[in-house]
């Protein structure tokens, strides 16, 4: 509806090409390429935060080589988290680019929740609430592997064109920020697989191996069917040796390790799942804790026991 609309955001961001020839111009396929790669990128943050932008470029311009672009974050009354990030969009997008997004991930979230921003919205949602669902959309932009590849494969192109001695970057009325060519290479991975170990998760179990050999288990993780293999030879041995009953509902609590394989664009191509170690086993509300499990709460246990630190320091501040 028209009245659920609200007026769209425009904001510039700007790439420039430094040459070390003092030139203006640029090979035409390396130039559409490294572009291609970045309108990606550009596309995947907005895609994660799930803000709709529409994105224009301008005329190109010279001093090296310049292109510009106008970024349009369309609005409507249901977009709160978008109305919350429509002034930094293009300063996260540079964050990214210039390998400060980590660094300043806080500064941008504050600004994004600024009080008279609060007082301004139209929207009527509670503070706490609109602060989970913020930091709710950042932890998936750290999440998503497509815009590391995106970086990856612009820079590794960047290197490649010898011409290019550093790119500048600036939005809005910014001052520039500039990537030394000597520094392309730390944007570049290595290798087309990214290993990432999840230490506390649950996974409903669908089908358990329950025999000797390298048989995939099946269960429900984050709402998704997955195969995995069991690395856990303690546990595996104790379900062979019927120490567990598996039932519907039945779930694991696990350290899981996601092996993910890219092609060169980026794009997730496999997914490997491996249970490293078993935690416990939930049947019926009722928890079963095993050996790697009881080791953990024990270590947990005692890194939250004071030292004599602790009394140390208790003691000098009652004095």
């Amino acid at each position: 509806m028209e009245e659920d609309r609200l007026e769209d955001i425009k904001q510039n961001f700007q790439i420039h090409y430094y040459f070390d020839d003092n030139s203006h111009s640029m090979n035409a396929f390396v130039r559409n390429a490294m572009e291609k790669d970045l309108l990606k990128l550009i596309s995947e943050v907005g895609r994660t935060l799930n803000i709709n932008m529409q994105i224009n470029s301008e005329v190109k311009k010279e001093g090296g080589l310049i292109d510009a672009f106008n970024l349009t974050i369309v609005l409507s009354v249901g977009s709160a988290v978008a109305i919350y990030f429509r002034t930094s969009i293009n300063q996260i997008i540079t964050y990214y680019l210039t390998g400060g997004f980590y660094k300043n991930k806080d500064t941008i979230l504050n600004n994004a929740l600024k009080e008279e921003e609060l007082k301004r919205s139209k929207i009527q949602t509670e503070k706490a609430e609109l602060e989970s669902r913020i930091l709710k959309e950042y932890n998936a932009l750290e999440a998503n592997h497509k815009l590391n590849r995106n970086i990856s494969n612009f820079y590794k192109k960047a290197k490649n064109y010898e011409k290019i001695k550093k790119i500048g970057y600036q939005f809005n009325n910014s001052n520039e920020l500039c990537i030394e060519r000597n520094q392309f290479k730390s944007f570049i991975i290595d290798g087309n697989k990214d290993i990432e170990v999840v230490e506390d998760a649950d996974i409903e179990i669908i089908s358990p191996v329950l025999k000797e050999g390298k048989y995939k288990w099946r269960g429900i993780y984050n709402g998704e069917k997955i195969d995995f293999s069991m690395g856990d030879s303690g546990f595996k041995n104790a379900v062979i040796g019927q120490e567990y009953n598996f039932i519907n509902g039945t779930t694991i609590n696990c350290q899981l390790e996601i092996s993910r394989t890219f092609d060169d664009y980026g794009e997730e191509i496999k997914t490997l799942y491996r249970v490293k170690k078993v935690y416990g086993i939930k049947t019926n509300d009722i928890i079963t804790t095993t050996k790697f499990g009881q080791k953990r709460r024990k270590q947990k246990e005692e890194s939250l026991e004071p030292t004599l630190f602790d009394f140390a320091k208790d003691s000098k501040e009652q004095q």
